[in-house]
């Protein structure tokens, strides 16, 4: 039973930042390589702030904070680059904030992470934990659809087919895009908020690479703007990924063949996809 909630938990908290990435990436086209290192910027604000004040509700507001701004930096620069420049910049923040987690060892302690982190008093339990995550995900899940199918998914499609089109219609690339980031930018903060919860330890390994590469996989998978896509990718690509914990392996051969797997699964979804990955361009 500790298992399958396990399973419900870690599911809950992959499917709003699949589903936040999936309408930005996938429908919007937007070459945004930095959801990780939005989501080490809001983890260490959240757990940092706890530790000082002792409040969850200092901690989350400074998620909230600090999610906010760094996805508006990362809308910055997505209306002032190309998409090949704006995946470049979003890994290169992605890697300035794991460097000043990693040095400010004062505040962050480095690479020890920061352990023994509470739970809030009505997530004790692991029952209740599992609730918790799958009620903010429901939540997270009906927000996604709704923008999915509102004005501002219809808009981030026109301008992934054609921004001069889109501009003409009366479309706003900054405030399409910036809704866009700021609403995975919550995501993330939500995200964050119940992991570090739940394995009791915020730890800069936990913001690797590694982990943007499952999350692309996600997306991938699950068709790049598909919303119920997105939702069953997480669920499948949790249920593997957990179960390898089964193969009598290892540790040191089952990380790396765990990345190699979900490395091949991205690399199979991409060229499965390689010609409906993206909008086409419309053409007259």
């Amino acid at each position: 039973m500790d298992f399958f909630l396990h399973l419900v938990v870690t599911i809950g908290l992959w499917i709003p930042i699949s589903m936040g990435y999936t309408l930005l990436f996938g429908k919007g086209q937007v070459m945004h390589f930095g959801p990780i290192g939005v989501s080490v910027a809001c983890g260490y604000a959240i757990f940092v702030t706890l530790g000082a004040t002792g409040s969850y509700i200092a901690g989350i507001a400074m998620g909230i904070l600090v999610g906010t701004a760094v996805s508006l930096i990362f809308a910055w620069l997505a209306l002032r680059l190309e998409n090949d420049g704006l995946g470049v910049m979003s890994i290169a923040v992605h890697l300035a904030a794991m460097v000043i987690v990693l040095n400010w060892t004062d505040v962050t302690r480095g690479a020890l992470g920061i352990p023994r982190i509470p739970r809030m008093p009505f997530l004790e339990t692991l029952p209740m934990f599992a609730l918790a995550v799958t009620l903010a995900s429901l939540f997270w899940i009906a927000l996604f659809v709704w923008a999915d199918r509102s004005a501002l998914g219809r808009q981030m499609q026109a301008l992934s087919e054609s921004e001069s089109f889109a501009k003409a219609m009366g479309v706003s690339r900054a405030k399409v895009h910036t809704i866009a980031f700021v609403l995975l930018g919550l995501a993330i903060v939500s995200d964050n908020v119940f992991f570090a919860q739940y394995i009791h330890l915020l730890h800069p390994n936990d913001y690797h690479f590694p982990t943007f590469i499952f999350l692309l996989a996600i997306v991938v998978a699950g068709k790049p703007g598909s919303m119920v896509g997105a939702v069953l990718s997480s669920i499948l690509l949790v249920l593997l990924r957990e179960g390898l914990r089964f193969i009598d392996l290892p540790i040191s051969v089952l990380g790396p063949m765990r990345l190699l797997l979900f490395g091949v699964i991205l690399l199979t979804a991409v060229y499965v996809r390689r010609d409906t990955l993206f909008p086409q361009k419309r053409t007259v």
